[in-house]
Parts: structure tokens; sequence; C-alpha cells
């Protein structure tokens, strides 16, 4: 997991000089000395004793429950809660949100049991979990807040950031992430490429349907910045919406999102007919609770 840099927004560098020693004066009455402070200073803080010291302040800041402790183990970094936001981009969650967040809705043995389309693997080892975010800061989280939020000058990054084709789409520039448990298949379905639309569609049991683009577009970050591996690196994923016309885009083209290479992660429109790398996405849908 990467970590907060002193531009961040509420990076710890921008602490005023005020609050320094009142925060040193708990520390001390909690048993920490000089020598702790030598330790995470150890390789320039790049050692375990740092990391589980950022954990614990970043971790046990929040509240758990039986669910997410659970989730949390069985999906290991394929699973993204509001301690990893908070970490990953400063998202200040209400409180009403982090309770939402202890209710994870899928228990051990769905988590547990087969996947629909390879069986011999397990939900766990093939999906993210991820807690929905519709705001960073005063900002909607749209997929148009997400290219700000990566320019093209870091990793990861997107394919298309300056006057990006998508311009005008209510996917990309409007719709967010409602405040709930996310449950998405990493890569796209197995078996659903070169299909037709409708055929693809087939591919879904009843309780998966399309994910959003800002689902999509979402789990594809967070799952790389976890885990140093990019979803879809050379195939799209099919999402539920379809383009408006605009000046830059005819209408009714199902948006899709993948190829996610070194090169950034692409969005695009797909004419609709067979293709070899277009496979469809699939998310579970909210209120399943078990396999």
């Amino acid at each position: 997991m990467k970590t907060l840099s002193a531009s961040s927004p509420r990076s710890i560098f921008q602490v005023p000089h005020s609050e320094v020693g009142p925060t040193f004066k708990v520390l001390d009455e909690h048993g920490v000395t000089r020598d702790h402070f030598d330790l995470l200073r150890a390789n320039n803080g790049d050692n375990d004793y740092a990391r589980r010291v950022g954990r614990a302040f970043v971790q046990n800041g929040f509240d758990s429950s039986t669910d997410t402790r659970i989730a949390r183990l069985l999906l290991g970094k394929s699973f993204v809660d509001v301690c990893d936001w908070v970490a990953l981009y400063s998202v200040h969650f209400t409180a009403k949100e982090k309770k939402l967040a202890l209710k994870f809705p899928w228990d051990e043995d769905g988590l547990q049991s087969p996947e629909p389309w390879q069986r011999k693997k397990m939900i766990k080892d093939t999906h993210t979990a991820l807690f929905g975010v519709e705001k960073i800061g005063n900002d909607p989280l749209t997929v148009a807040k997400w290219i700000t939020l990566h320019p093209e000058t870091g990793q990861p990054k997107f394919y298309y950031t300056n006057n990006p084709w998508h311009i005008g789409q209510p996917h990309t520039d409007v719709a967010t992430l409602s405040p709930r448990w996310h449950l998405l298949r990493t890569e796209i379905v197995p078996g659903s490429t070169s299909k037709l639309p409708e055929e693809q569609v087939k591919l879904l049991p009843a309780e998966y349907q399309l994910p959003s683009t800002n689902e999509e577009v979402t789990k594809d970050l967070l799952h790389f910045r976890k885990t140093d591996v990019r979803p879809n690196y050379s195939k799209w994923a099919r999402c539920c919406e379809t383009t408006i016309k605009t000046e830059k885009c005819s209408d009714e083209y199902p948006s899709i999102v993948g190829y996610f290479s070194e090169y950034g992660l692409f969005l695009n429109r797909w004419h609709g007919r067979h293709h070899a790398d277009v496979g469809c996405g699939a998310t579970r849908k909210f209120g399943t609770l078990t396999s």
C-alpha cells in the first residue's frame, strides 16, 4: 500500500507546530520513547516496524466487525475498506458511512463458495471487495475526478488525460459510487470475449450484473494500488452504460474499461460486434448475502 506524500491534502508534514508538542505528550503518556522514533527512521522508514506502526495508526483508528475482519482475512489485498481509503486518498467518512462499512454483506461461506465461471476457484480468489465512496473532499468521485487524482506523470494513470473523448458522458462525468460494499470479479468473465452484448449478459448468473463504469475503474485502480497487479491487462470489461451523442462520440455504444497496461487505464466505447479482446465485467448484486 502506498503512503501519503508531503503534498497530500492531510499530510502529517502540514501539522501546525502548535500541535506537535501535545501529540508527543499523548504518545509519551502511552510509553512511546525516542527509541521508537529511531526504529521508525531506520532505513528511511522502509522497514517492517514502520509499516506495522503505520497500519496501527490507520487501521486501528476505525472500528471493525467480525464480518469485516473475516472478509479482510479471506480476501487479503483484494479488500478495500475505510482505512485503505484514508491511507491512500485521505477520504473523510461520516459516522453513518463508517457504520455502513461495518456491515459486510457477503458471509464467510459465500466468499469460500465456488465462483460461477471457474468452479475450481472460490469467490475470494477471483473477486475484489471495496467500500464505495461518493466524494473526495467536496468533489464527487466521478471517473473524471479519478483522472485528476492520477495524472499522466505517475502510476497508475489513465491513457486519456488531456481533452478525452468521453467529456460530457454521464457515466464518466456524473456517476458516483453508492457508499456501500461492492464485490466485483477482478478480471473479465471467462469465455465472454468474441460475443455479442446480449450473449455476454446470458453468462451472468441471477446474483450478478454488469458493473458501472465507475465501479470497474475504481476496482482496477484500487486493486493495482494494493497489489501492483493490473486487472485486465490486455482485455476490455464491458460495463452497464451506453454512450450519449456528443461532438466527440456517437450514442448507444457500450462503455468498456481495460487494457490496463503501463500506458494507462483505457476508457473506451465498443461498436457491439464480436471482438476477441472485449469481454464483460461482473459485479455481485447488493443484497445477495450468501452463496
